[in-house]
């Protein structure tokens, strides 16, 4: 029996991303029949995780990302044949064989969006991918960028689609969140996701008269400094940050806004337009990164910088209820393309060829 261990302790930080993902790929694993593999979630001693895993706990004290990560992560993998490393790259000091799964490169295509000590985990995260038994990204596109880099040899790469990593709720149309009309944007608070230029866009719209803009997320890197720079600009009264708030929370928010912006400079994947699919909310997205890929035709698209023509969108689509059924019942339907049973069947292959 061979014994590897997807390593959770990121969830001790981080439900929302990444955490989202470990934890909905450990439910699926563990649903599945696991011939000969034996999985374990490491987890972080000092607890933090949102429920009780699915698959079997494995406790270590070895901070993510910590300065002593390096020698206390060997220590808690003794006994395990193969890691599946979450987080971009493989820590230093740790020898097991490791499959990773990197979830975007905007650290390399938009390097100026992280704070330097990001680029630097970054960096590291980059080099390690040589030493990996396989590398898994979310797709095509990330697949693309990578080999045209030459950073890991095609042989190593496998594309497998993240899915929506929320649960729906029955009760999301009990009762209004907002007293009118709202947009919503999802994600950390950060330059990356755009967030400046939605909002002077949606200032400038005839929706903001009547409706309002939130922003579900918490702060990241300049978030403080992204808000107040939103919050100085006039025509942007209309936009409200709520910070981050919780799963049943969101899915309410997806299902009852009128459309969902999606202006990101790049995306590895762009989880928040296929969660706002999954909910039949239309989307209004750039046309970056992996987003056209993820959301085909079933979205507004349009390029990143293109404010002039996100007011015009915004516009369109407020004032066209038969245009918003349309790419709500679309987008629906292309979403549930995406499954977790799928993501984990296709990661389990990748640690049955590996371990």
């Amino acid at each position: 029996m061979r014994t590897m261990a997807l390593d959770g302790r990121m969830l001790r930080h981080d439900q929302a991303g990444i955490g989202r993902y470990i934890w909905r790929l450990q439910e699926a694993l563990a649903a599945l029949p696991q011939d000969g593999l034996d999985i374990e979630l490491l987890v972080d001693r000092r607890g933090g995780l949102p429920g009780r895993p699915s698959l079997p706990m494995r406790t270590a004290f070895a901070p993510v990302r910590g300065r002593l990560e390096r020698f206390l992560l060997p220590r808690a993998l003794r006994g395990i044949d193969l890691v599946h490393y979450p987080d971009h790259g493989i820590p230093n000091g740790v020898q097991t064989p490791a499959v990773v799964t990197v979830h975007d490169i905007s650290f390399l295509t938009h390097p100026e969006t992280h704070a330097a000590a990001s680029r630097r985990h970054y960096a590291g995260a980059v080099r390690s991918w040589r030493r990996a038994r396989a590398v898994i990204v979310l797709s095509e596109h990330v697949r693309a960028a990578i080999l045209e880099r030459d950073l890991v040899d095609e042989a190593r790469l496998t594309v497998i689609p993240n899915a929506p990593g929320l649960l729906a709720a029955s009760d999301a149309c009990d009762r209004r969140i907002w007293p009118g009309p709202f947009a919503l944007m999802v994600g950390t608070i950060q330059p990356r996701k755009n967030v400046e230029l939605a909002s002077r866009a949606f200032g400038a719209s005839t929706f903001a008269r009547q409706g309002t803009l939130l922003v579900a997320g918490a702060l990241g890197y300049r978030g403080a400094e992204i808000v107040r720079a939103v919050r100085a600009k006039p025509r942007t009264d209309a936009v409200r940050f709520l910070g981050r708030v919780s799963d049943g929370m969101l899915v309410r928010l997806l299902t009852q806004a009128e459309f969902v912006l999606m202006p990101s400079l790049d995306e590895g994947f762009g989880l928040a337009a296929v969660e706002a699919m999954t909910c039949g909310t239309p989307v209004i997205a750039a046309r970056a990164g992996t987003v056209p890929e993820v959301v085909g035709e079933d979205a507004l698209l349009l390029e990143p910088k293109d404010i002039e023509g996100l007011t015009a969108a915004i516009d369109q689509l407020a004032d066209d209820e038969g245009l918003r059924a349309s790419l709500g019942a679309r987008g629906r339907a292309r979403a549930a393309e995406f499954s977790w049973e799928r993501t984990a069947r296709d990661t389990l292959a990748v640690y049955e060829a590996h371990a």
